[in-house]
């Protein structure tokens, strides 16, 4: 090849390289972007849809966000975790066939239709899979609760165990001091779960005891 076309030819090619490059790139910071916002999105939801439920541990923090979201954008769906639906009946008790229904009748079925939806569509489907037997929104709510947080008998055993937990810790032999804040904060994780707020005022400063003993080489307290 002579220089001049392998001038060319070098001139194309790296060209070419060039633009792949800040192609790949741009889709590479497009999808970071994508997964950023998505991310905020499940968090804390948008106008069109509420946030989303993607772990079990973080249900009374999703909840929150949930309940806020739909008073907001659906408030008369709200009221039917406020009080149960029930289908309209006739003076027998004999249900109403839905071509019947009043005009009244239809808005209270729709907004339970929505907070069913609203429900499903806000929680992780491995999560709400197995609830979805109950058939009003109300009880699939309650349903949902039980199951992240647990019955109150297993609720109060483990908010038991984990004041016994946060009253008795101390760093481990051999562990550092970033192992044992980790530690300390996956067990903060689990107070704020079970709604056990009085002991995080004492958190840090149990942390800085143990760090300031893990300097001077005690490591229990």
């Amino acid at each position: 090849m002579s220089n001049n076309g392998e001038e060319f030819y070098n001139t194309f090619y790296n060209a070419f390289t060039s633009e792949s490059t800040d192609r790949r790139s741009e889709l590479k910071e497009y999808s970071r972007e994508f997964s950023e916002n998505l991310k905020f999105e499940n968090m804390y939801g948008s106008q069109e849809k509420p946030p989303k439920l993607m772990k079990v541990e973080d249900y009374n923090w999703w909840k929150n966000r949930f309940e806020g979201w739909v008073k907001a954008f659906a408030p008369e769906s709200w009221l039917k975790l406020v009080s149960e639906y029930k289908a309209p009946e006739k003076e027998g008790g004999e249900l109403i066939d839905e071509k019947d229904f009043t005009e009244k009748d239809i808005k209270n079925v729709v907004a339970e239709y929505r907070m069913i939806t609203l429900i499903k569509q806000s929680v992780r489907e491995d999560i709400i899979s197995l609830l979805e037997q109950e058939k009003t929104s109300k009880r699939l709510w309650e349903a949902l609760e039980k199951k992240c947080v647990g019955s109150n008998e297993i609720v109060k055993n483990k908010k038991k165990l984990l004041r016994k937990e946060f009253d008795v810790f101390s760093c481990m032999k051999n562990e550092s001091v970033s192992k044992m804040i980790e530690r300390f904060g996956h067990l903060k994780m689990e107070l704020a779960r079970y709604k056990l707020n009085t002991l995080k005022k004492r958190w840090w400063i149990n942390c800085l005891i143990h760090c300031q003993m893990i300097k001077s080489g005690n490591t229990s307290l």
